[in-house]
Order: structure tokens, then C-alpha cells, then sequence
């Protein structure tokens, strides 16, 4: 990394917080007039591209330094879904950083100011060439944390369960693509959640979720959704790519009765 990198990072000052105001358009629901899980995922990510960009650490900054940001943990709780055509605030900030990872955490809420989602998210940077982690020790100043408790926990390792014996792998289409050509992080979660099926969607809704990406999903590749059942409400969820068997992402999905 060159000096002058390190010198404007280091004489940046970040917005406490980010904010949005959204609508939730037809495009946001599912079959239930809801807005679904992965696109308020969406909104989150985006919002966290939004306000990087703002602390001169988005892509386009990382970009010409030959690095990019990684999603690496996840965890929210999702309270209460919106409805179709209902207006929904979102605040995001930085959560502070522990010298590698760099902690941001979100606030969604409707217009009556209940809380629908609480969740806080682990970020890495990484060399484009060499995929080697930039220390951002040196930036606590740059990503500081709000005087104010956390919103939620802050997510954890998860441990990959015992791979099941039949997996069916599907390939990494055009569609699942994002800027860095990797294959998008909501679309995990989108898999793993069309895995769960239409029956068990119709009778359960996400109360909570935690996700650990663990490698990059490219072009060419086949991945597969393997799922094991914890308890009543609880699953533990792999998407495994076909070539190397590697475990790319872990989830814990718990689930609680729709209301209809």
C-alpha cells in the first residue's frame, strides 16, 4: 500500500451514521406482501457500500489500490417484516474495528419507530491479487465505535456440520455475479432459503440468522445446499462447491410460526 493511501485514510473524518429512508416497493416482497429476507439484506448491503463510499473507503477508493471489500460474518434479528408499500428508516455505522475485521452494525425500524432488524456484520479488506487481509489496526481512529451499546451480538464463528452423503450442485449462473465476480453474498442466503421449500416457507418465517463466508464462489463453478435440522426451530445450513468439496458458506437459520 502506497503512503499517500495511508495518509488520506488517516486524516479522514467518517459520519457517525448513515441514513436512509425507503420505500418498499413491489420488487422488495414476497408471495405474502412482506418485504423478504434477502432483499432487505440487499438494502443493508448497499447502505454499507453507501456509507464507506462517504468515509472514502468505498470500492471505487479501495479500487484504485488494488483491494475490495469482503463480507465475512453475519448476524440479524429480524422483530417484524414490512409491507408493501410501507416507508421503513435504516441507520447503519461503524462498530469499531479489533485490528482485522471492521464492525458495522444496523438499525431498521417503521415509521411508528418499532424496530424490525437488529444486525451487526464483521467486513475484511483484501489484496485483489495476493487475497491476503490489510490490517486495519492502524485505522482505529477511522472506524470508531459509537458511545452507545451494541444492537445486537456481534456474529460468531460457525463450525461446518458433517457433510450429508447426497447433494445436488446447481452452477453459479450470470445472474448470481457481482462487481468483483464473485458469486454474491445474498445469494447465499438466497439458495439456502429456496432449499428449505415452499411448504415449509408457507408455516415458518427467519427469526434470526448468522452467516460465516468462508471462500469465493467464482464462474464455473456447482454448489449445493446441505441442510441438517438442530431442533424444532433451528437448522444448520452449508453451500458446498462440487469441484473441491469446500465448505464456502456456513449458516444458523432460526425460524419461528407465520403470521399470516
Amino acid at each position: 500500500m502506497n503512503n499517500r493511501f495511508v495518509q488520506k485514510f488517516n486524516e479522514s473524518h467518517p459520519m457517525s451514521k448513515y441514513s436512509q429512508e425507503i420505500s418498499i416497493g413491489a420488487y422488495h416482497t414476497n408471495r405474502y406482501a412482506r418485504a423478504s429476507v434477502t432483499s432487505l439484506f440487499n438494502v443493508m448491503l448497499e447502505a454499507a457500500w453507501a456509507h464507506a463510499q462517504v468515509m472514502d473507503w468505498g470500492y471505487e477508493h479501495l479500487k484504485t489500490n488494488n483491494m475490495f471489500w469482503v463480507l465475512s460474518r453475519v448476524y440479524f434479528e429480524l422483530e417484524k417484516y414490512p409491507e408493501w408499500q410501507h416507508q421503513i428508516s435504516l441507520n447503519t455505522w461503524s462498530a469499531g474495528t479489533d485490528g482485522i475485521y471492521a464492525y458495522r452494525e444496523f438499525i431498521l425500524e417503521n415509521e411508528e419507530h418499532e424496530v424490525l432488524l437488529r444486525g451487526s456484520t464483521a467486513w475484511l479488506i483484501l489484496d485483489l491479487e495476493t487475497r491476503r487481509i490489510f490490517r486495519l489496526r492502524d485505522f482505529r481512529d477511522t472506524f470508531p465505535r459509537l458511545d452507545a451499546p451494541n444492537v445486537c451480538r456481534s456474529p460468531r464463528r460457525i463450525k461446518p456440520h458433517d457433510r450429508s452423503e447426497e447433494l445436488s450442485f446447481q452452477p453459479v449462473l450470470f445472474s448470481d455475479l457481482d462487481v468483483n465476480q464473485h458469486f454474491n453474498s445474498v445469494k447465499y442466503l438466497e439458495r439456502v432459503l429456496d432449499a428449505f421449500g415452499v411448504d415449509f416457507m408457507d408455516v415458518f418465517e427467519l427469526a434470526d440468522l448468522e452467516i460465516n463466508y468462508l471462500k469465493e464462489g467464482l464462474t464455473g463453478d456447482k454448489l449445493a445446499v446441505d441442510t441438517i435440522r438442530l431442533d424444532d426451530f433451528s437448522y444448520s445450513s452449508t453451500v458446498v462447491r462440487e469441484a473441491d468439496g469446500a465448505d464456502l458458506c456456513c449458516m444458523i437459520t432460526h425460524w419461528r410460526n407465520r403470521n399470516k
